[in-house]
C-alpha cells in the first residue's frame, strides 16, 4: 500500500531558497548574459552550469542533443523517481534569451525555480516521478518549430509513448510590484483580476483546467502569494507563447505559471531586463508554493 507524503511534515530553508534563486539568476543573466545561437558560446556556458547544479545535487542528467542552425544544443533532463507507479509529471522552463536581453526575468527565473524544485526534492521524498527539464531555443525564430526544444522534448515523449500526466511550464517568475501597473488582453478583465503587479498567474487551456485549478490553490494555500488563474482556448491573450504550447501540439495537458510577462513587466525582450528588476522574496514563495503543491497533484 501506498501511503501519501504529508507535505506539512517537510521543513524547508527559505533564506537558503531565495540566495539559490539569486545565484541562479546571476550566473545565467549576469556572469553569461544573452544565451542564444549568434552569441558564441553561450548555449553552452548554460547547459555546463545547469549540467554541474543538477549533478551537484545528486541527479544523472540526460542531454538530449540535436542540430539547429549548423550548431548542436541541448535540452537538459533529472528525474526524481517518486513512490506512485505510472504518474509522471515534467517541470520545465527554458534558458535561452533573444538578443540583446540578458533575460534576468524571461527565463533565468524560471531555470532558477526548476533548479531549486530539483534541488528540493532530490532531498525529499515525492509521491509522482517528477521530471526536470530545461529547455533550449524556445524564442525566435525556433519558437512554434520543430527546431523548439520543448518541441523536439515533446515529440520524443510522444513517440516513447511517454504518459505525462501534466506538463508546468515556467515562464517568467520574478517581475512583481505593487504599482497598478497590471495590463490584459483584453478590456474588462480588470474587474476579474488585480490591478496591481504582484500576482503570480496559473494559466492553461481548456482541457488543462483541472491543473490550472489545482496549481492556482496550491500556491495560496502553502505561500504568501497571490495566485490568479486563466483557462481558456488555447488562442487566448499570450497563453501558447511558452513551452506549454509544445505539450498541447502533442496531446497532453501542460499549465503556465507566470509572472504574466509583457502585460507586466516593461523589459520584456529589452536590455533592460536586469537581476536588479526582480524580486527575489516573491520568487521565492512562488518556488515555495510549486514544492508543496507537487505533492498534492
Amino acid at each position: 500500500m501506498v501511503h501519501p507524503i504529508n507535505p506539512d511534515s517537510i521543513q524547508m530553508d527559505e533564506k537558503k531558497i531565495k540566495e539559490n534563486l539569486y545565484r541562479h539568476v546571476e550566473t545565467l543573466s549576469v556572469k553569461i548574459g544573452e544565451r542564444h545561437l549568434w552569441k558564441e558560446n553561450s548555449l553552452r556556458q548554460a547547459e555546463d552550469y545547469i549540467d554541474s547544479e543538477f549533478k551537484s545535487y545528486g541527479y544523472e542528467v540526460w542531454h538530449q542533443t540535436y542540430p539547429c542552425y549548423g550548431q548542436k544544443v541541448s535540452n537538459l533532463s533529472v528525474e526524481k523517481t517518486g513512490i506512485e507507479k505510472g504518474s509522471l509529471l515534467v517541470i520545465g522552463a527554458h534558458y535561452d534569451t533573444v538578443p540583446g536581453t540578458p533575460g534576468a526575468d524571461d527565463n533565468a527565473s524560471a531555470v532558477a525555480g526548476v533548479l531549486e524544485l530539483a534541488r528540493l526534492f532530490q532531498m525529499n521524498p515525492s509521491s509522482k516521478t517528477l521530471r526536470f527539464v530545461t529547455f533550449v531555443n524556445e524564442e525566435p525564430p525556433c519558437f512554434g518549430f520543430s527546431n523548439m526544444g520543448s518541441m523536439v522534448y515533446a515529440n520524443y515523449l510522444k513517440e516513447q509513448r511517454t504518459p505525462v500526466e501534466v506538463m508546468i511550464s515556467l515562464e517568467m517568475i520574478g517581475y512583481f510590484r505593487d504599482e497598478r501597473i497590471q495590463r490584459f488582453p483584453l478590456p474588462g478583465m480588470e474587474l476579474f483580476y488585480p490591478k496591481t503587479g504582484n500576482f503570480i498567474g496559473v494559466v492553461g487551456n481548456i482541457p488543462s483546467y483541472r491543473y490550472v485549478r489545482l496549481i492556482r490553490n496550491g500556491i495560496r494555500k502553502h505561500s504568501r502569494m497571490d495566485a490568479r488563474s486563466l483557462a481558456a482556448p488555447e488562442f487566448f491573450g499570450g497563453i501558447n507563447l511558452s513551452d506549454n504550447y509544445s505539450f498541447w501540439r502533442h496531446g497532453y495537458r501542460a499549465v503556465m505559471v507566470t509572472d504574466t510577462s509583457f502585460f507586466r513587466n516593461p523589459n520584456y525582450h529589452q536590455d533592460t531586463d536586469t537581476i536588479d528588476t526582480l524580486n527575489f522574496e516573491r520568487m521565492t514563495e512562488v518556488i515555495k508554493g510549486l514544492f508543496y503543491t507537487l505533492f498534492t497533484i
